[in-house]
């Protein structure tokens, strides 16, 4: 029988926690000893407890391979394990490496891959900025690895996307799972034009304690580490425990002091974490550590202001990357509100200005 099919039994084996599996390979070799094996030799091993041995061995003996396998080549995922060529290398030393995944999609090599996480309830700054580097960083040839969570990583994966780029979404859930299932669109894109993966069962529901876990597989799979807004005590911090400790470079996107979604941000650059000045500087900079040339690079030319009006050019310079409402600009500029209302409008069909939320306002240029 083809190995492939032990393989996907021991993948979808329930009896095994998910990180006794590679410690069971290590022993045994491969999945087909493991599947084979007798009592005396799982006891020996060490690694199992007699009670769980049991189980094993009853719910083995009813295991149809050959059909369980059929029916898994029905549906529309595939899986990848340690035991095969595909596996990513990346994910082969690390702390508690999975014994394989699920995924959907087309696996990228995982070469030149840059994360971006950060805060599900981000500001309009957080989600432009997250947007603007996937985006950069797709049109430049990186693939963008996140979770497909709400906020920061949803933007991420978004602006990869639209700069032509390949995303890959590592889930805190089955597979086949959409959380949150707004993403149902983005879920489709991603799978299109990268990968959807999760060591989780088929089926599995995103619980919390998931997703800590499934933070080690993003850092894992990235060369860099983005981390766009994170309070202190965050899931993005997680994540970037698990670079440091799998060598990686981090850079953060720096915030306002006492604004509590940049407090980690801004702990992680007291610790030496790379700073996201500007864009196309950071683009460039990761490039030469990735070892891409500068022929592979495209970056965004910022829009020029030098065509404005005099008058939309005073009103725009009022305004700033974080929020700020009408109120204080009358306040700042002097004007009568129904010029600064027009001008603020004016701004916003050319693309300049953005409502980020009630007559608050963030530069777009």
């Amino acid at each position: 029988m083809n190995e492939i099919v032990y393989q996907y039994w021991l993948l979808s084996n329930e009896d095994i926690s998910y990180s006794k599996k590679v410690k069971l390979i290590d022993y045994f070799y491969d999945s087909y000893n493991l599947y084979t094996s007798q009592k005396s030799a799982l006891l020996n091993s060490g690694l199992l407890d007699e009670k769980t041995i049991d189980k094993f061995l009853f719910n083995r003996s009813k295991y149809d391979l050959q059909k369980e396998y059929e029916k898994f080549t029905h549906t529309p995922f595939s899986f990848s394990t340690v035991e095969g060529k595909a596996f990513p290398e990346k994910l082969m030393n690390i702390y508690d490496t999975p014994y394989g995944f699920y995924y959907l999609g087309n696996l990228p090599d995982f070469s030149n891959c840059v994360s971006i996480v950060g805060a599900r309830r981000c500001s309009a700054y957080g989600k432009k900025i997250a947007h603007e580097l996937g985006r950069e960083l797709g049109k430049a040839g990186f693939t963008v690895i996140s979770g497909m969570a709400r906020g920061v990583d949803s933007y991420g994966h978004k602006g990869c996307l639209e700069g032509g780029g390949n995303t890959v979404a590592v889930l805190g859930c089955g597979c086949d799972v959409i959380y949150p299932p707004e993403n149902h669109l983005l879920y489709e894109e991603i799978a299109k034009n990268g990968a959807v993966l999760s060591e989780y069962q088929l089926g599995t529901n995103p619980v919390a304690m998931n997703f800590p876990r499934r933070n080690r597989i993003v850092s894992a799979l990235s060369d860099i580490v983005i981390v766009v807004e994170a309070r202190e005590k965050s899931g993005s911090l997680i994540t970037a425990d698990f670079a440091l400790e799998q060598g990686k470079d981090i850079y953060v996107v720096p915030g306002r002091v006492g604004d509590s979604l940049s407090s980690g941000c801004n702990k992680l650059i007291s610790q030496g974490a790379g700073v996201i000045w500007d864009i196309n500087q950071f683009i460039n900079e990761i490039s030469d550590l990735c070892g891409k040339t500068p022929e592979n690079i495209v970056v965004k030319k910022k829009k020029s202001m030098m065509d404005l009006e005099p008058e939309l050019l005073q009103v725009y310079n009022y305004f700033d990357l974080y929020p700020k409402s009408l109120s204080t600009v009358l306040e700042e500029s002097g004007m009568d509100y129904l010029q600064l209302l027009s001008q603020v409008l004016a701004l916003e069909r050319k693309g300049l200005l953005a409502e980020a939320f009630k007559n608050n306002y963030i530069k777009q240029g």
